[in-house]
């Protein structure tokens, strides 16, 4: 009887693990920033190719860069901002994108496949995510929109705001200290003695006014009145305009940033074949238009701005003019002059 019994539990469990084999899918990793992808998209993925999704959230391209140097974790999609795309080249972190597995590809637009190049010297290790720039997010009940009109970086120091603490600014070193170099009528990329020692005081001065270095919480802070007034950039700042009309955005007069964003596949993704059929679905017209409503930032597919409705091709906001965008710098990989960058972050944050 223990004899037939041994061997029917051979059989059970025989048969619950093939059971179990059976309905294990594909698991995908993707480490992304907060907000940055239409939910819908996941679970249609995951639908079209009987796979699941495991997503995990950064708040800077310096937290993210910090886990794939150090964590154990094997992200299959990444999507760094340019200039780390570059520092993950030359460390040998992502791979080259068979491009022969996207068939999208031609959706992108050549502009700023152009500008990528830049970062990726013939556009082998990264696919165009989403591009943008920063400004001010402010809340209309205590800074008015007339107020607001032709506004300049160094609001941040007002007097009215002296003791207030109710702003803030982005976690990210290279933009904060880029729009105080732009304020000062430098280029974000100019690591001289001069152009860095003028926006260090400069930050100086903002730093006795800003709450808190965030790029997360503020855009529940600004509704509420905790902060009125951050540094945002412009994409979180429409979704949340969507939501609340008392809440305003303006590209200040000096110029911003401009930043491309991007999809990578790490060397230790697990499921790399899956991470190019993610990217190719991302690249289709309709889920990128999707994503683009949803995430309010600008879309480097050409495909998908011709079926986005009128009143996101027109915002100025998202789509800055010509004239502004000639204002507006692209945040360069500055090498092992980044370390200057992180000596001012630091006496910053702990001043």
């Amino acid at each position: 009887m223990r004899k037939i019994l041994t061997i029917l539990l051979v059989i059970v469990s025989f048969v619950g693990m093939f059971g179990c084999q059976k309905k294990a899918k594909n698991v995908l990793y993707i480490f992304n920033w907060t907000d940055y992808i239409e939910p819908e998209l996941i679970r249609l993925f995951e639908k079209e190719n009987d796979c699941r999704i495991i997503y995990d959230t950064y708040n800077s391209n310096e937290n993210m860069l910090t886990k794939m140097m150090t964590s154990k974790s094997a992200y299959d999609i990444i999507v760094p901002s340019g200039d780390h795309i570059s520092i993950l080249i030359q460390r040998d972190l992502i791979n080259k994108i068979d491009k022969s597995k996207l068939t999208n590809y031609h959706n992108l637009d050549p502009m700023i496949l152009k500008k990528s190049l830049e970062f990726d010297a013939n556009n082998e290790y990264s696919i165009p995510y989403f591009w943008g720039t920063c400004g001010f997010i402010y809340n209309k009940k205590y800074l008015p929109e007339s107020e607001m009109k032709n506004v300049s970086w160094n609001m941040i120091a007002d007097q009215k705001f002296t003791e207030k603490r109710v702003i803030t600014m982005l976690d990210d070193a290279r933009e904060v200290l880029g729009v105080a170099l732009i304020y000062n009528g430098f280029n974000p990329n100019d690591f001289s003695v001069v152009a860095l020692e003028t926006a260090r005081k400069t930050l100086l001065e903002w730093d006795v006014n800003i709450s808190q270095f965030d790029s997360d919480s503020y855009k529940n802070e600004v509704q509420d009145g905790t902060i009125w007034i951050g540094q945002a950039y412009n994409g979180d700042a429409m979704q949340v305009l969507e939501e609340n009309e008392n809440i305003g955005f303006v590209l200040p007069e000096e110029g911003s940033t401009l930043w491309v964003d991007y999809l990578a596949i790490p060397k230790n993704a697990e499921n790399k074949e899956l991470a190019h059929k993610f990217i190719d679905f991302m690249l289709e017209a309709k889920m990128s238009a999707m994503n683009a409503e949803f995430v309010q930032y600008a879309s480097p597919n050409k495909a998908a701005f011709k079926l986005l409705p009128a009143g996101i091709q027109d915002n100025k906001n998202i789509y800055p003019s010509d004239d502004y965008l000639d204002k507006c710098f692209l945040l360069r990989n500055v090498g092992d002059e980044i370390l200057k960058v992180d000596a001012i972050w630091q006496e910053i944050r702990h001043n």
